[in-house]
């Protein structure tokens, strides 16, 4: 299945079960006696985007911000790169490129924590990507800091430094 194929099969789904949710809901208003236990996820496993030139986005995010390859796969119609921060336990980060059909290039936001936003400012800049905002505190007098800058395609990339 192509990478559209993927996509729209996704889309359906999501289509389905919001055409559900009214019933569902009305399901749950007439047997509001019977509880029913949701639990959260229990973390974020990974945080996918597009690229448009996976091994030019590896070396951005390897080189430039420091973070690891945990591996490289491919399958029918793509290539990626699962990346981790220095938290390798945490949440992955996902550099999809699509080699067969359309591919949905950006906007994506991902966030991270960091403890030197300037640094990661700096390397969007070294480059040769936008920076949007420097690293500069959210008001005067407070040490919440905020960047945000893009990689090489459009991905908007904030970094907070508490």
């Amino acid at each position: 299945m192509t990478y559209t194929g993927i996509r729209c099969a996704l889309a359906a789904a999501l289509i389905v079960s919001m055409a559900a949710a009214p019933a569902i809901a009305n399901h749950h208003e007439e047997a509001e006696h019977v509880e029913h236990a949701v639990t959260a996820p229990a973390s974020i496993a990974a945080a996918a985007i597009s690229v448009s030139d996976l091994d030019a986005a590896t070396a951005f995010y390897t080189q430039g911000l420091g973070m690891s390859v945990v591996r490289n796969s491919s399958g029918p119609g793509y290539v990626e790169a699962i990346l981790s921060t220095a938290d390798a336990e945490g949440t992955k980060l996902a550099l999809i490129q699509v080699t067969e059909g359309e591919a949905s290039i950006g906007p994506s936001r991902i966030v991270f924590y960091t403890e030197d936003a300037a640094g990661m400012i700096d390397a969007i800049r070294a480059a040769g990507f936008e920076v949007e905002r420097e690293a500069i505190p959210v008001r005067e007098g407070m040490s919440l800091i905020i960047a945000i800058g893009h990689d090489g395609d459009g991905n908007t990339l904030e970094f907070i430094q508490r």
